[in-house]
């Protein structure tokens, strides 16, 4: 993703192992009675997890604690680490990326986590036993309750009690998980086509103010099972469709296309627009039937041909100013 020109702007195991030397049971280097035992968070300090829209409970797993043990005698010590709950670190992370995720609220999950983790007023604390070395703390999630698909939820915590282990280099004190909905059309794509403004000729596709970066890649977001809306991460940055304004880089403010689809034919059905239809500019969306408007699931390509009426500037019905006919390949997942 490059941000060209952003203006604003996310099979767990446990094992009980004996051994005879650490260089077999453990990451590293022989170290006999001496060295430093080390804890960690196996998948980083920020987990991204994804889903289908679902209405039944899911086991998610997200994140494991592991206790790089230096030698016997540390593994068959018990550690107690503690973990504290703490929104603050997901306010931070929605300032630090532009996003909206919220804390996901108990009524959501139910605790499913390996035995020895153990909910507390202020958090978790992860008891390693004598001869443990892995933890792994899950949930049971209940698709029924996530009714608004748009909504981004999210866990934090903070270590706050390493019990006299040691954090390795790449292990920070807090802990965050976003979850995210996700439906089949979602994802980033390759997009190349035409636009045409009435009323200037000069403002064109976008493609042709990007020069060696074009084609430009854009995102479809899932905002519903049947809906995406467009995100630019690519170039203007934002829910905005950016063009070309006589060789410089510009974008429609207060518009930005949602895409509707029929998920039994893979049919584009609709476009509307993010900011309100009509948005307090005038400016709204709408599907142009003279488009081929299909997601094709094989290839997952759309082809799609779409307009932004505004009858502020067009006044003549039906007050048609931009035409878009593009072709959307998509390119991978969004992270």
């Amino acid at each position: 993703m490059k941000n060209i020109l952003k203006y604003t702007f996310f099979g767990a195991f446990a094992l009980l192992i004996s051994f005879s030397c650490r260089k077999d049971a453990f990451e590293g280097t022989e170290t006999g009675d001496s060295g430093t035992t080390h804890i960690k968070v196996e998948e980083g300090g920020e987990i991204k997890q994804f889903f289908g829209p679902f209405t039944d409970i899911k086991l998610a797993h997200l994140f494991s604690l592991r206790r790089d043990a230096a030698n016997n005698a540390d593994l068959n010590k018990t550690n107690t680490i503690k973990l504290e709950s703490n929104a603050g670190i997901i306010e931070k992370y929605n300032e630090d990326n532009d996003e909206s995720f919220e804390e996901l609220p108990a009524s959501f999950y139910t605790l499913a986590s390996d035995a020895g983790i153990n909910k507390t007023s202020t958090g978790y604390d992860f008891l390693f036993s004598s001869g443990e070395f892995s933890k792994n703390f899950k949930i049971k999630l209940d698709g029924s309750k996530w009714v608004d698909l748009s909504k981004k939820y999210s866990l934090a915590f903070r270590i706050t009690d390493y019990n006299g282990l040691t954090p390795t280099a790449a292990t920070s004190d807090s802990i965050i998980v976003l979850f995210s909905i996700k439906n089949k059309y979602d994802g980033v794509y390759e997009v190349t086509g035409t636009m045409i403004d009435v009323t200037n000729p000069a403002y064109t596709h976008v493609n042709d103010v990007l020069g060696a970066d074009a084609p430009t890649h854009l995102q479809l977001r899932t905002i519903s099972p049947t809906k995406c809306v467009l995100y630019d991460d690519y170039y203007i940055g934002g829910y905005f469709v950016g063009f070309n304004a006589n060789g410089s880089g510009s974008y429609y403010g207060a518009f930005c296309p949602v895409f509707e689809f029929d998920p039994a034919t893979d049919k584009i059905i609709s476009v509307t627009n993010y900011y309100g239809q009509p948005a307090p500019n005038t400016r709204s969306a709408k599907l142009d039937p003279s488009g081929i408007n299909q997601f094709d699931a094989e290839s997952r390509t759309m082809s799609v041909t779409y307009n932004m009426l505004q009858p502020s500037v067009v006044t003549t019905p039906p007050n048609i100013r931009v035409t878009w006919q593009e072709v959307w390949k998509f390119i991978e997942e969004r992270q």
